[in-house]
């Protein structure tokens, strides 16, 4: 058993008392017998400390705490691997958890001869409110511009909680950047990606938390972006490289879409497939497409796909935005999101909400399950529908759902808010059913 690689994991630790617990248990409830657990405490006015005391107690040779003044989550985090001894090395912090095997699986799937020195596994987020818990971190690696674009798809697609990495790329690469104290993991995986490849396992390693306190949930997505721009910004190298112009290239036809007369275009377009003008809404969406060419998928293409029920395209054209978790209970006429199915889970059932506006026409809602249409209802009413579906045994631990609505409105359109989102229904409830329940 000792024959298994060192794994070093580092939980910064901050007036995380709530969560702390259960996210060290999870590393113990790992098995792994060649862990090491450095928690870096920063001086919490909590339970905290006493709650890392505990583990250590009952763990001696497992975790270590060091009750340690720092600048931040970064500095904390540099502390912690300056001390670290293993030969893989990640960090988890205090308030997201590990899923039980998942070492195991790093262990086995890390192999510098076959040049995976990184190695992610995927994640699912859960929150202190049960709704939506379980929808998927959309996780992905294709190349180091990729991971640079991220104006491109608006949320950094390496799940932190479930990335891991060998001492060498450590050493090579350096520390965490500790003037940074958001999207420092992002900063931390761009520098990783100058010289490393990311290995992708397709099994679910962690449990990432959003709650009222967290860091990400205080952010607005725009000031993220805008963090996140300007570290992708760090590694675009010199004028000299085609790298640099193709950044450059690529973050200009972004912008260019940002700006006002691009946004109004699409607006217009918008508002003529509304009042179901197509004449009107073609010729604008040409005038859109010139102007802002990465909305015309996700505002207009998409929105076609789902008033005619073609969920296949309206897939194709979904974006996901990452940290858009349903805001307000609220989703878009197609809505895709993974969750983790329990083992004797035999249906699903659905409550959403139609607002008073669809009152006048009919409105169709689509259940997909697994790319299956399993369910289709209209309703000439508004107030809550029930959808209930049975599941079938697929053999996976997660199961796809997608819901499509062929109606939906623009609240800023309508001039009653700056909600600029396409939306359709209000989620409810999302449950599971066991037989005999």
């Amino acid at each position: 058993m000792n024959e298994l690689p060192k794994i070093s994991i580092v939980t910064p630790s901050y007036n995380q008392g709530a969560y702390l617990g259960e996210t060290l248990q999870s590393l113990v409830d790992q098995d792994y017998p060649n862990l090491e657990v450095i928690i870096q405490e920063g001086g919490s006015t909590d339970d905290s400390i006493e709650i890392a005391q505990k583990f250590v107690e009952q763990h001696p040779s497992t975790f270590e705490l060091h009750v340690e003044k720092d600048s931040g989550q970064a500095d904390a985090l540099n502390r912690g691997f300056r001390k670290a001894t293993g030969q893989i090395l990640g960090f988890l912090n205090s308030d997201d958890r590990l899923r039980k095997g998942c070492l195991q699986r790093v262990s086995k799937e890390i192999d510098p001869n076959r040049s995976r020195h990184i190695v992610f596994g995927r994640s699912l987020f859960f929150r202190d409110n049960p709704l939506r818990t379980g929808q998927e971190h959309a996780c992905e690696y294709t190349s180091h511009f990729e991971q640079l674009a991220i104006w491109k798809r608006h949320f950094n697609q390496i799940p932190q909680p479930s990335t891991f990495w060998t001492r060498q790329v450590w050493e090579q690469c350096g520390e965490i950047d500790s003037d940074i104290h958001h999207a420092l993991d992002y900063d931390l995986f761009c520098r990783f990606s100058q010289h490393y490849r990311f290995h992708k396992v397709s099994e679910i390693w962690s449990d990432y938390r959003l709650h009222a306190n967290s860091k990400t949930t205080n952010k607005t997505h725009e000031d993220l972006m805008n963090d996140c721009d300007a570290i992708s910004r760090r590694y675009w190298g010199s004028w000299i490289q085609p790298l640099r112009w193709r950044c450059e290239a690529s973050y200009a036809l972004y912008r260019r879409s940002r700006r006002p007369a691009a946004i109004q275009a699409v607006r217009k377009a918008e508002t003529a497939l509304l009042k179901q003008r197509p004449i009107d809404a073609l010729l604008l969406g040409i005038i859109a497409a010139s102007k802002a060419p990465l909305a015309i998928g996700p505002r207009l293409l998409l929105p076609i796909a789902t008033t005619r029920n073609w969920h296949r395209l309206a897939h194709l054209f979904y974006r996901d935005e990452g940290h858009d978790l349903c805001p307000n209970q609220w989703i878009g006429p197609y809505h895709k999101f993974i969750l983790d199915r329990p083992k004797d889970a035999e249906s699903l059932r659905i409550a959403l909400e139609l607002p008073e506006r669809y009152q006048s026409k009919p409105t169709q809602l689509t259940l997909l399950i697994n790319g299956a249409v399993v369910s289709s209802e209209n309703t000439s009413s508004s107030g809550e529908l029930v959808i209930e579906a049975p599941l079938q045994s697929t053999g996976t631990s997660t199961v796809s759902i997608a819901i499509l609505c062929n109606r939906y409105f623009v609240p800023a359109l309508q001039g009653e808010n700056g909600d600029d989102r396409l939306l359709s229904s209000r989620l409810l409830s999302l449950e599971f059913r066991v037989a005999n329940r």
